[in-house]
């Protein structure tokens, strides 16, 4: 998981954390050469602050943190990515600048998403899919559609599904379910109430689940065992 882009999504910091936060995206370069001391003094906090981020992050300390930082900030750089980037339109923009931007924002989505993947993940999401009597899929909304386009690419290659559109049919169809299922619930947010709902079903009936989420720092990765996200770029203006 990327140390970068969990410190952009997090949102739950006391504001001491948060100055701390803010100091290592805009200045990630500058923090690799920095002790604990001086990212303090920079971000006018303390050593213990600078620590309590760390451990939310789930890193082992500081040096950790370094490290990630030195790898990721690289790999962003190959591939001509900010992680703070927050283009967003504007009316005045042409339709060449609109082109542009979302040609820019869908390629640089992509891009992030690959940096977001754990591997290990994924391929043990494969073969629960593969190894999984059925597929089961949820989702709500414009997850809902996703979750179609999921299931008949999974017809396709002779998998089981079962895909409904209204949610009241989704939750009977997660309290019929048992281990021999696999449940992929795809949620944007990962805080949908309906869905919330339907991942403690899964979980009360061991049903193995991955959540496909935008976000992560969210309800819906608690209640699977698996969880893969999606680069959240996206934000309301």
């Amino acid at each position: 998981m990327s140390v970068l882009v969990k410190l952009r999504e997090y949102h739950t910091l006391s504001n001491s954390e948060n100055e701390v936060r803010m100091y290592i995206l805009r200045n990630s370069k500058k923090v690799i050469s920095m002790s604990t001391q001086e990212l303090a003094a920079k971000s006018y906090t303390s050593p213990a602050t600078v620590i309590r981020l760390c451990k939310r992050l789930e890193l082992k300390g500081y040096s950790e943190l370094k490290i990630q930082l030195a790898s990721e900030i690289k790999a962003f750089e190959t591939m001509n990515l900010d992680v703070v980037d927050q283009t967003t339109f504007k009316k005045g923009d042409s339709l060449t600048e609109l082109i542009d931007k979302v040609t820019d924002i869908s390629i640089h989505s992509i891009e992030e998403t690959r940096l977001l993947l754990d591997y290990e993940v994924l391929l043990c999401v494969a073969r629960q899919i593969m190894d999984a009597s059925i597929i089961d899929l949820y989702g709500v909304g414009a997850s809902n559609n996703i979750a179609f386009d999921a299931g008949y690419k999974f017809m396709r290659i002779g998998k089981s599904i079962s895909c409904l559109s209204l949610i009241d049919r989704q939750r009977i169809q997660a309290i019929n379910s048992d281990s021999s299922h696999f449940a992929i619930i795809i949620s944007y947010s990962g805080e949908t109430p309906e869905i919330i709902e339907i991942a403690k079903i899964l979980e009360k009936n061991n049903v193995p689940a991955v959540s496909i989420t935008g976000s992560i720092q969210n309800q819906l990765v608690n209640l699977v065992e698996y969880n893969l996200f999606v680069s959240s770029r996206e934000s309301n203006f």
